[in-house]
């Protein structure tokens, strides 16, 4: 009975060495997948776009895990963004536009901010818009602008990576799958032990890929739009008026001139009349001055006497 025993756990040990170096080569099988994008200027509007079926959808049993695509005969899926940078009478009522129109296409706004400055108030505004509304939505925005000082719209094509993240994710499934069946029937601690691991890493994978492919499903299905707002008073040049020396210079000769003449009139004042006049008080009260201290003088001596 040793010996039988001995025997099955060498053959239990065999049978989950053979599963787990299985599961290593799907594994690597399935990382081959790279996320590629390839920058696309995009100035027309875009076909709808269709997604490729998911891993639920499009995955059945006995379909081979992984295998090379045919880019040709998948639509495009295209994640487009614009920038727009304009002037306008009135930043707050251009503002109050965007809100509206975020409604009208039934978008959303990602961020606003504004900036009063003395001279007006700046704002910029970020929001997305479903991509099938993308090139109204521009329209309307430049309609509210005196000037388009700049745009820029671009496409990013992430068709190819969405492809292999797609089949990634078929592959990991499969794999999943067959260490699961595996897992029911393991009767080995040490051989279910080892399975629960690789699953455990499997799952995590599944879930960075789901989470991966909804983001850019999501990206695809709603255009971004980047708009600065600068109001009219702002975007006026700043004018700086013109250095002229020689008038400064003129200007000092002139305040020189009345200084000097303010002076010598003062002392024409001061000779002419002040001094006389201070004169003409000053004589009197001194020769009283001198006459009572005269008086006073020969009273204190004859006192004496």
């Amino acid at each position: 009975m040793a010996f039988n025993k001995k025997g099955e756990n060498a053959m239990s040990k065999k049978f989950m060495y053979a599963v787990i170096a299985s599961v290593l080569v799907s594994i690597t099988a399935g990382c081959g997948y790279a996320a590629r994008s390839e920058p696309v200027r995009m100035y027309e509007q875009e076909a709808p776009v269709e997604m490729p079926p998911s891993a639920e959808e499009g995955y059945a049993p006995g379909e081979p895990a992984s295998g090379a695509a045919d880019y040709s005969t998948i639509e495009r899926i295209i994640i487009r963004t614009g920038s727009l940078s304009l002037v306008v009478p009135n930043t707050e009522t251009a503002l109050d536009e965007i809100n509206g129109l975020v409604d009208d296409l039934e978008g959303y706004i990602v961020e606003s901010n504004t900036y009063k400055y003395q001279e007006g108030l700046r704002a910029s505004v970020t929001l997305r818009v479903p991509a099938e509304s993308f090139d109204v939505a521009l329209e309307r925005i430049r309609a509210l602008a005196t000037e388009v000082r700049s745009e820029n719209v671009s496409g990013q094509d992430v068709t190819e990576e969405y492809v292999d993240l797609q089949s990634s994710l078929r592959n990991r499934e499969a794999t999943q799958a067959r260490l699961l069946e595996y897992l029911e029937g393991a009767e080995d601690t040490e051989a279910a032990l080892a399975v629960d691991g690789q699953l455990r890493q499997i799952e995590a994978e599944i879930e960075h890929l789901k989470g991966r492919i909804q983001y850019l499903e999501q990206s695809a299905a709603m255009a971004t739009i980047s708009v600065d707002i600068t109001p009219d008073e702002l975007a006026q040049p700043i004018q700086i008026g013109g250095w002229h020396p020689e008038g400064t210079l003129r200007s000092a000769f002139q305040s020189l001139i009345r200084v000097l003449q303010f002076l010598v009139d003062a002392a024409i004042v001061l000779v002419v009349l002040i001094i006389p006049v201070l004169l003409a008080v000053a004589a009197p009260i001194a020769g009283l001055f001198f006459l009572v201290r005269a008086i006073v003088r020969r009273r204190r001596a004859r006192k004496t006497n």
